[in-house]
């Protein structure tokens, strides 16, 4: 069996496609831990509504921590760094319905593209939307919700044209409720906090030391590493092994490499410390989990 492809969720700026180009909207039903332990925080250009069936979500956004229960939802907006885990070790059943906005473009001329669209695609909202049961337009939105759930699960001729019109609908129902709310200007946090991980997309193979990420976010030692606790939920060591160790078990499975050279690739010159960090998070061996799993 090879790695999921939701492992793509710990890439700080997720760039696979949720549908298809012609039509980028899709709904898909997730489940953690029985899918995987967690989505790590990460970022994309779509608008994602985060919607739990089962348990209560326990959901990041730019660092503020949200609690959704079951039949809740939470608003995404594009540009937002946002992970989800589970409450108490409960098993937590959730769908995502995500689409780009620039679906429902009309041209640049058109009044809801200038107005409304464009706005919601420069990334800058200050805060997503929790869909409480105590929100004004709650029994809507969750109206809105089930029928594009219906429509994504049952797909009859023409349902893009329905979809659309939902889609409208809600984002109608977040700019009436002044729920979407521009940032006076960009956080600073969340833009060096972006670039800081996608230096590590590029760069995981090479030599990354706390000193270095610091100074690309021109902060202190200690407060960046506060800083980047905060908003990712573990100390800048964890993240960037358990991303390293992400890619190796993608190369292991992607290529006939040796397992040395694999690590070497993914930054571990220490046979021995690769060999350990990655029985901790795959509890096998290197050799062993590319065989069992279909590899090269």
């Amino acid at each position: 069996m090879k790695i999921p492809e939701r492992e793509h969720y710990r890439d700080y700026h997720e760039v696979k496609e949720h549908a298809g180009k012609e039509f980028p909207f899709n709904i898909y039903p997730c489940s953690i831990p029985l899918d995987f332990p967690q989505v790590g925080v990460h970022w994309h250009e779509e608008l994602e509504i985060i919607a739990v069936k089962k348990g209560c979500a326990a959901i990041t956004v730019d660092t503020v921590f949200y609690e959704v229960w079951e039949g809740e939802a939470i608003v995404v907006f594009p540009g937002q760094l946002h992970g989800i885990g589970q409450k108490n070790a409960q098993t937590v059943e959730y769908e995502n319905i995500i689409f780009l906005p620039h679906m429902l473009e009309s041209g640049n001329q058109d009044l809801c593209t200038q107005e409304f669209l464009m706005p919601l695609m420069e990334e800058t909202a200050c805060r997503p939307l929790h869909i409480k049961r105590d929100l004004t337009g709650y029994k809507k939105f969750s109206e809105f919700i089930s029928q594009l759930d219906d429509l994504g699960r049952d797909r009859p001729f023409g349902y893009q044209l329905a979809v659309k019109g939902l889609l409208f609908q809600f984002l109608y129902l977040i700019f009436r409720g002044n729920y979407w709310k521009p940032a006076e200007k960009p956080k600073k946090s969340r833009e060096r906090m972006k670039q800081l991980l996608g230096y590590i997309e590029d760069h995981y193979g090479e030599k990354i030391t706390i000193e270095d990420a610091a100074a690309m976010c021109y902060y202190s030692n200690s407060h960046f590493m506060k800083y980047f606790k905060q908003y990712m939920g573990m100390p800048f060591t964890e993240y960037l092994n358990d991303y390293r160790m992400i890619q190796a078990g993608r190369l292991l499975l992607a290529s006939e490499e040796p397992v040395t050279a694999v690590a070497q690739k993914c930054g571990f010159d220490n046979i021995s410390y690769f060999n350990r960090l990655f029985r901790q998070k795959y509890q096998t061996a290197p050799g062993k989990y590319r065989k069992n799993n279909g590899g090269r």
